[in-house]
């Protein structure tokens, strides 16, 4: 049963990403809301990523707390109103992620390759390591460590002189 509560044990509900909106009973978007706050921290530590991911935790949390907040605060009409959903539910109408701004889905798309690539990249150079004996891999780990910064290098390169061409091509095509 949805029910506004009490401000003060709302305030410290909100304090854990999720808490209040369940204590309103919201329990689909609190549970989501934990769910989210949870794997953006358990996700980085099984997958060994970089702990840069853990601040999208930070946000999640901000958001909750917000979110608990301007629930706490929306008049008893607005409060009845308001939708117990999922909060990705919004994301995922049917079975496919929609994102309509098509250079944010490039971007995201270009980011989740190269994270993906990196991944890659860091079990491969693991099992190349167990390849050589040690006397052998710090030799090999220079070359090894080093292929994903000159594959990188080599695309900024080339996207560099794509845009320097385009570029010439759009200043010699006005001038004619």
């Amino acid at each position: 049963m949805r029910k506004k509560r009490g401000k003060a044990t709302t305030f410290l509900c909100s304090l854990i990403p999720g808490a209040a909106e369940m204590y309103m009973g919201f329990m689909k978007t609190g549970i989501s809301l934990m769910t989210v706050f949870i794997l953006c921290f358990v996700v980085p530590s099984v997958l060994r990523v970089s702990d840069v991911f853990i601040l999208f935790g930070v946000l999640v949390w901000f958001y909750s707390f917000f979110h608990a907040r301007n629930l706490a605060n929306a008049d008893e009409e607005e409060f009845a109103l308001l939708p117990d959903d999922y909060i990705w539910s919004s994301l995922l109408e049917g079975k496919e992620i929609k994102i309509s701004n098509p250079t944010l889905k490039k971007w995201a798309a270009v980011i989740l390759i190269v994270y993906g690539v990196s991944q890659l990249w860091r079990t491969v150079s693991a099992w190349i390591y167990r390849l050589f004996p040690d006397y052998m891999w710090e030799m090999a780990s220079l070359v090894v460590d080093s292929v994903p910064q000159i594959i990188i290098s080599v695309v900024i390169i080339i996207i560099g002189c794509r845009l320097i061409a385009g570029k010439k091509e759009e200043l010699h095509g006005e001038g004619n």
